[in-house]
């Protein structure tokens, strides 16, 4: 036997009392389990800061869209929970054309389906607003808004009929040429779009959500500008951020490193801190919400309702990380399991070993 897994057992007693052995063995089994091929593994009680179980939690994996609970945290960090961001569309002296000033609002999209499907805000309804006349060619400058939102704009303008010319402007220029405020919109406030990119695991979300909290802070959307952000972040908040590496802010880059001793650090030091309880209360929970509702049902049902958790996955990696409670006591936890076949089958075995792991957890005291 490793000797981690030594070490477990003595932690698990230690936690729980008296426990069953065959609970012992099976929390064994699936730590060890081929089916998570050795994962980057942490499972702590912040009352008291022991080690229930561990495997490697030290070591550089990746993390999928689990790394969407240090981007979150890093916007809340620096940016703040409360801050809504506005855009705002301006008459010219020109009938046809309108100037559009936005603030980088991460919850502006000119995606119609995205717009009905999110409740987001839709950029569109600000050129229908301005453009009451309905004319067929005009002239839209614009600052602050993403280039993607501009993108899908001219294809919504197109689909109308209507030929957009778009011209960049910045600064001075925008005062210089705008005439009459016609319409504005105001986001939901970070920690509202906080809930819903943990949820609902929205990658285009939490990396713009990840590149506000670099800008604000005066450091580049580059990967090494996210990586200086997030580690800054985290060393603020307490939070041991050796060896992270970050490319985006969403979690998909498959170059995205971090350890589960750092994820299990910073489930402990927010969890009661009202700066970023949004984070909590976006996690979906297991067997009842997002993208946890159809977990635990069929693998393990005694941890329905019990676990709140980001999950994640990309090629070889399937994740979860966030808390799991037995009835008396919230634990912390983080599953890295980054060797995995990338097949479907192989995720949905990984995520299975997951729930009935987290599951003996659950009934440990009953």
């Amino acid at each position: 036997m490793r000797k981690g897994l030594l070490a477990l057992l003595t932690a698990v007693t230690l936690v729980f009392g008296a426990i069953p052995s065959h609970a012992l063995h099976s929390l064994e089994k699936y730590i060890s389990a081929k089916s998570l091929a050795s994962p980057g593994l942490l499972i702590m009680n912040p009352n008291d800061g022991k080690v229930i179980a561990e495997n490697s939690p030290e070591s550089l994996r990746v993390p999928a869209s689990v790394l969407k609970l240090i981007s979150t945290s890093a916007v809340l960090h620096f940016v703040g929970p409360d801050k809504t961001y506005s855009t705002t569309i301006y008459s010219t002296d020109q009938a046809s054309t309108f100037i559009i000033k936005g603030t980088l609002d991460p919850w502006l999209t000119s995606n119609m389906t995205r717009a009905k499907k999110n409740g987001q805000i839709f950029l569109p309804a600000l050129i229908s607003k301005a453009n009451t006349e309905n004319k067929k060619k005009i002239t839209i400058y614009y600052t602050g808004i993403f280039e993607k939102d501009k993108y899908d704009l001219n294809i919504n303008l197109k689909s109308k009929g209507i030929r957009a010319t778009f011209k960049k402007i910045e600064g001075d220029a925008v005062s210089g040429k705008a005439k009459d405020e016609v319409a504005s919109f105001t986001s939901l406030p970070i920690s509202e779009m906080v809930k819903f990119a943990i949820m609902w695991s929205d990658n285009t979300l939490a990396n713009r959500l990840g590149n506000s909290a670099a800008r604000k802070i005066g450091y580049e959307t580059t990967p090494a500008g996210l990586t200086k952000t997030f580690k800054l972040a985290l060393e603020e908040i307490g939070v041991d951020a050796t060896g992270l590496k970050v490319e985006d802010g969403s979690g998909l880059s498959k170059a995205n490193r971090v350890s589960a001793k750092t994820l299990v650090e910073l489930l402990m030091k927010i969890r009661n801190n009202s700066r970023y309880e949004s984070i909590y209360d976006g996690m979906p929970v297991g067997g009842l919400t997002g993208t946890l509702q159809k977990r635990f049902v069929e693998t393990a049902p005694q941890a329905i309702g019990h676990v709140h958790a980001k999950t994640g996955w990309v090629n070889r990696s399937v994740t979860m990380a966030g808390y799991v409670d037995d009835g008396e006591t919230e634990f912390a936890f983080a599953i890295l399991a980054d060797g995995i076949t990338p097949t479907l089958g192989a995720r949905n075995r990984a995520r299975a070993s997951m729930d009935r792991l987290l599951g003996v957890i659950v009934k440990g005291n009953h």
